[in-house]
């Protein structure tokens, strides 16, 4: 079975920090990157396999969005099942 890998983004205008964790939980790679179209698309191909990743909806992150549309690979990527709270 192959080991799965997890990605969270913090996505900021001008940087994008990452950290991608394996299947145990250990620590596969953190760094940044520029918050480019071009620079995300170069370092996802870099990416272990398989993985899925998370980031959080912020003024930062609609391009992202907008760049799967072109990019088929991260289609399922930031979907977000988020349910409203009932109170």
């Amino acid at each position: 079975m192959e080991n799965m890998y997890y990605i969270g983004l913090d996505v900021h205008k001008r940087k994008i920090s990452y950290c991608v964790k394996d299947g145990s939980g250990k620590v596969f790679a953190e760094g940044s990157l520029p918050a480019t179209r071009l620079d995300l698309d170069l370092w996802m191909k870099t990416l272990p396999q398989p993985w899925s990743a998370a980031m959080e909806a912020t003024m930062f992150t609609g391009w992202i969005y907008e760049l799967r549309a072109s990019a088929e690979r991260i289609t399922q990527l930031f979907r977000c099942s988020a349910q409203p709270l009932m109170g």
